[in-house]
């Protein structure tokens, strides 16, 4: 069952393939790929080298970076399907694990990242084989010297996961410390240096491959400074909080859409509680792998809907036990086969009809977009044009030849104003006329006051272009919204 899942998932995703690489961070990846130096943002830090060389070796077969890592995406996708129902069938049962399998087959935004360059889909894939070790370590129908063989293994594959996925370290620390509490101390330590050795292995291998450990560790100090001062309770007091869970919210509804009632339900339903409290261990199992990340994301940061893929495995078998309680409860349990139906078949239309973010639709729109973008800006005059972006920078430099790009970053410079004339362009490229074409590459950037126009391109993307003076200037509010001030 579990390998006729995995070649379901698969035929899912590789349909859904994107051709370009599919945000800035897949320019870094792929630039990590030509050159691992996290310190020069190849990747960023802390630079995920086992996965970096893993995508190196599937692109001595491809030849194409975007393809590596799509493939690795559909990969990791359809191995999450299959390890969440060995996980849940372990927790629970037959039904649970085939429901929870099916909840995240049919997954909006996890079906999307299936097939683009991401390395969110891998995420998943660890965290839920960890927690599937993990588990093993602490069944108590295992005899006990078989339960710390488990942790060694689970311990190791740990280790070597941390290395793919540096947030693992605190995301399954809990479910570490919990399961070792459960084993003799000499298990226990035999596993912790397991995993100590692992993670030092990875980080000796990073500062080597960065040019010496003081590097490596700098590069991921900024890295964890930049993260603090713009998103963190740490750099921003309680305001964080609430935008974190502003976010996490919306990666969170677009994750689940009709999966959320029903994991509501497993938490308010009596009898869903009473059930899942019979097993107290189980229960605190479950709840220390999806409050773990959960926390980090309200606190910290959760800056991409890949982010609650560490979440999602679990959530999606909280959502399964919804629909066998909320069949119970209706005292109809005939209806449960058309609860899980409608859940499955809602969720996989949005992802296949609806235009919503990370449809089908809107990828392959963005996908096609990036081709047709460059292929249209290709007649402009690069000496006067002037490309802006906030938020794409990397992934425009990396598929835009010729047009200077502006970029800024819209937190740390939500308002200001740029003077177009050749003498504070100067440095950004080409500059020459009494006029410029001012084009808006991000489609979240609002184009306001008269003089813009839009171009859409065959497959839906779009530009917004003004034709402006050099006396003019360009007038940025709120980080998003932009204006030509004559």
């Amino acid at each position: 069952m579990a390998l006729a899942l995995f070649g379901l998932a698969l035929l899912t995703r590789l349909p859904f393939a994107t051709t370009n690489l599919y945000a800035p961070d897949s320019v870094l990846y792929a630039r990590g790929m030509e050159r691992f130096d996290p310190f020069d943002q190849r990747p960023q830090p802390p630079g995920y080298l086992w996965y970096v060389l893993v995508l190196r070796g599937i692109d001595l077969v491809t030849h194409d970076p975007n393809r590596a890592m799509t493939i690795l995406s559909a990969l990791a996708g359809a191995a999450t399907v299959a390890l969440v129902y060995l996980l849940a069938s372990r927790l629970y049962d037959e039904r649970t694990a085939k429901v929870s399998a099916l909840f995240v087959l049919t997954a909006v935004t996890f079906w999307a990242y299936g097939g683009v360059a991401y390395p969110y889909t891998l995420l998943a894939a660890l965290t839920t084989l960890c927690a599937l070790l993990f588990w093993r370590a602490m069944d108590p129908a295992q005899p006990r010297p078989s339960r710390g063989l488990h942790l060694i293994v689970a311990s190791v594959a740990w280790g070597l996961a941390i290395g793919f996925r540096s947030d693992l370290a605190i995301f399954l620390a809990p479910l570490w410390i919990f399961a070792a509490t459960r084993a003799t101390i000499a298990t226990a330590g035999l596993s912790g240096a397991a995993v100590a050795g692992l993670v030092g292995l990875w980080v000796f291998a990073s500062a080597l491959a960065d040019g010496g450990l003081a590097r490596f560790l700098e590069a991921v100090r900024i890295q964890s400074k930049f993260v603090d001062d713009r998103y963190s309770v740490f750099g921003n007091g309680p305001v964080a909080i609430y935008r974190n869970l502003y976010e996490l919210g919306r990666f969170l509804g677009r994750g689940l859409y009709f999966l959320i009632p029903l994991v509501v339900v497993t938490v308010i339903s009596a009898e869903a509680r009473r059930i899942e409290l019979r097993d107290r261990m189980r229960t605190a199992f479950i709840a220390l792998w999806l409050l773990t990340p959960l926390a980090f994301y309200v606190f910290i940061h959760v800056g991409e809907y890949g982010y609650i893929f560490s979440m999602l495995p679990g959530l999606a078998i909280l959502a399964s036990r919804g629909a066998i309680a909320l069949a119970k409860g209706m005292r109809m349990p005939r209806t449960f086969k058309w609860i899980v139906m409608a859940v499955v078949l809602g969720n996989a239309a949005i992802y296949l009809l609806s235009d919503t973010p990370l449809s089908a639709r809107e990828t392959a729109r963005h996908d096609r977009g990036i081709d047709e973008k460059v292929a249209y800006l290709a007649s402009f005059s690069p000496d006067s044009t002037e490309v802006v972006t906030a938020y794409d920078e990397v992934l425009v430099d990396h598929y835009l030849h010729g047009p200077p790009v502006f970029r800024y970053d819209p937190v740390a410079r939500p308002d200001f104003a740029l003077p177009l004339s050749c003498d504070a362009l100067a440095p950004a490229g080409p500059c020459a006329g009494m006029d410029v074409d001012v084009i808006l590459w991000d489609d979240l950037l609002r184009d306001e006051g008269p003089g813009w126009r839009e171009v859409r391109m065959p497959h839906g993307a779009r530009l917004r272009i003004a034709r402006a003076p050099r006396s003019a200037s360009l007038r940025v509010s709120e980080g998003l919204g932009v204006e030509i001030v004559r």
